[in-house]
């Protein structure tokens, strides 16, 4: 409607997207499109009315009685449009369009002459710019959450003095609609030499008159409007935070009420069926609120979060038991077209539920978001418990990391789950490949191989391919850096073509890394624990690496030992294959290697270990404690003066 109007009066103003959008709302499609083709029809019929202009009014506005106020501007201007829209555009285009140059000899417009109708058209595009406006604040004031101010006699003097105002503009909306539609059918049947008449002058001062009094309407309405909205929001924000903090709460309906649902009974859209949902879906279950802006999370971390929900091992078990939301936050008050773009797609596109007109989000609620839960510019996953209580203010990091398996993702779970971990490979690759996870559990040796130098990693993979021919039980992965060139990348590619490590594997690697030390590092600030920052310092090793050094780690599957090498270290282990893989049966994988280099070495150790002697037993293997060699045995006797 908005559209039509300005661009029929040559105008370049967007649309307002939360006019439109509350369109949906009011009615079905086809009992819409039936009352404005009604209205159309009754606006043409009563132009032709003996009737005063006031009774004619009255008349428009009872063929809407059963429309709320909000909707009974907005079919109004729309049918108004469509006569208005058409008038100008057949007069604009005639001359040089044929489809348009027969209209305008059925509508006795081809021998118009527009440029003495300018005074009137200027009057005609003022009085219609006020009539949006005053529309736009009928619109803006219906769609309040007028339920939340109803119980003391404060709200109800407000809301009646609101009222009056509403039904006032919404009388001068109707007839100004009427006066300017007489004048459009007035310029149809008017002679060409009655256009630079007196009659054209007056009714361009009519129109005029009749503009400055829908701005002084406007401007009190505007103000009458924005104080009862602040009030409203005032209101709304208090009772958000009485329920946030568990006052007097069963179950997360009424939360999610005043969050999301507001506005429309069905604000949510499920991607997978297209299909409008309530928030009666969310009840009694875990609800992760993910906000962001408009255009989501980086694409890294979306698939890794698809792969960690929707694809995880544990995810059939618990399904049932929660819901995730996503709630764009827009960067600004008023939403961008490119947002507009960028969430049409993504809400078609992601695996879970999303707002449906996250632009209609109640002020209070946005700034809710912001406030309390602390929301800038990076994505916050906050959890509500099945009572709507908050058990997480961001989740994303346990999400990441664990999966599904952090199940009811509340900070006291991220807790414990940190409690049963340990700094192995596991914890490594653990969500970033389903399969490696196995192999990894399930006792495979395993090598991670990193570095930006190709040369490096050219010379690594033929090394190892040939000690593999050799009879080397050892599945390699190659992750590059955290910021891998493109070259780079076609390495990796070409030397990972017989594991499942693809490219977008390698930026998972890397990415939970990061999300590791940002968990550990919430818990450190808050919490004085050794194996936590035993765990951060091992993480940050590996994510400060120089992106020029080259480095190696070995590890025996599920062992929680591994070792770490780096540079021209890595190649002379390879070199060194035959020594300390004749030791692998007898030390283990991680502890072969290690002897390896220890046995090089030019520091010496003198420590002993006195190992109690039983007859018949058979000769065993002891590692040193200190330095992790093999010791050589010794036979040392010692008197037993009670025999």
């Amino acid at each position: 409607m908005e559209n039509v109007m300005f661009y029929a009066s040559n105008s370049n103003n967007a649309v307002d997207m939360h006019t439109l959008a509350g369109i949906e709302n009011y009615a079905l499609k086809e009992i819409l499109e039936h009352s404005i083709y009604k209205i159309s029809c009754g606006i043409l019929w009563e132009c032709h009315n003996t009737a005063d202009l006031h009774r004619r009014t009255l008349l428009i506005l009872e063929l809407l009685g059963n429309y709320r106020w909000d909707a009974k501007v907005v079919i109004l201007l729309t049918a108004f449009a469509i006569s208005y829209g058409e008038f100008r555009l057949i007069l604009e285009v005639y001359a040089h369009n044929s489809l348009a140059a027969s209209l305008a000899v059925l509508k006795n417009l081809c021998r118009r002459k527009s440029e003495g109708l300018k005074p009137q058209f200027k009057a005609m595009e003022l009085l219609i710019e006020e009539m949006m406006e005053l529309a736009k604040c009928v619109v803006r004031f219906e769609g309040l959450p007028l339920q939340l101010v109803l119980h003391e006699d404060h709200d109800h003097t407000m809301m009646k003095a609101t009222k009056s105002q509403i039904y006032l503009a919404t009388y001068w909306i109707f007839r100004s609609s009427l006066t300017s539609a007489s004048q459009i059918i007035d310029l149809i049947a008017m002679e060409q030499e009655q256009v630079n008449s007196n009659r054209t002058a007056n009714a361009a001062w009519g129109l005029s008159s009749l503009a400055l009094k829908l701005t002084t309407i406007c401007s009190g309405l505007r103000m009458q409007v924005d104080a009862y909205q602040g009030y409203i929001e005032q209101k709304l924000y208090k009772k958000l935070m009485n329920l946030l903090k568990g006052h007097i709460v069963t179950d997360n309906q009424e939360l999610l009420h005043l969050l999301l649902s507001l506005n429309d009974e069905l604000p949510l859209n499920d991607s997978s069926s297209q299909a409008k949902v309530g928030i009666a879906k969310l009840k009694n279950k875990i609800v992760m609120l993910m906000v962001s802006k408009p255009d989501l999370l980086p694409t890294d971390q979306t698939l890794l979060l698809i792969q960690q929900t929707h694809e995880h091992p544990h995810q059939k078990n618990i399904e049932q038991g929660y819901e995730i939301v996503w709630v764009p936050v827009s960067s600004s008050e008023r939403w961008t077209l490119d947002e507009h773009i960028s969430f049409d797609y993504l809400t078609n596109s992601l695996p879970w539920l999303s707002i449906r007109h996250p632009w209609l989000l109640n002020s209070a609620v946005v700034r809710m978001i912001r406030q309390e839960w602390k929301f800038e510019d990076q994505p916050i996953m906050v959890v509500l418990d099945s009572q709507g209580s908050v058990s997480s203010y961001n989740a994303m990091d346990q999400v990441l990391i664990w999966g599904a398996k952090a199940f009811p993702f509340s900070d006291s779970r991220e807790k414990e789950l940190w409690k049963e971990e340990h700094w192995n490979l596991n914890l490594m690759l653990d969500g970033v490949d389903h399969f490696l996870t196995k192999t990894v559990q399930g006792g495979q040796n395993i090598c991670i191989c990193g570095g930006s130098n190709v040369d490096w990693i050219n010379e690594f993979e033929l090394r190892i391919t040939k000690l593999q021919n050799l009879g080397l039980q050892l599945q390699v992965i190659y992750v590059g850096n955290r910021n891998t060139s493109e070259n780079m990348q076609k390495t990796l590619a070409r030397v990972n073509k017989d594991n499942s490590f693809t490219p977008i594997k390698i930026q998972f690697f890397w990415l939970r890394l990061e999300k590791i030390k940002d968990s550990i590092l919430r818990l450190v600030q808050s919490h004085t624990s050794t194996k936590y920052e035993t765990i951060l310092t091992r993480v940050s090793e590996f994510l400060d690496i120089s992106e020029h050094n080259n480095w190696a780690v070995f590890g025996g599957g599920g062992s929680k030992d591994f070792v770490k090498l780096n540079g021209s270290i890595v190649m002379e282990l390879l070199d060194r294959f035959p020594v300390w893989a004749q030791k692998v049966a007898i030390f283990g994988f991680v502890e072969a290697i290690r002897n390896a280099f220890d046995e090089a070495s030019t520091v010496t150790c003198d420590h002993t270990t006195m190992v109690p002697y039983d007859v018949g037993m058979v000769q065993q293997i002891v590692i040193c404690e200190k330095c992790k060699r093999l010791m050589s045995p010794y036979v040392v006797y010692q008197c037993d003066g009670s025999q």
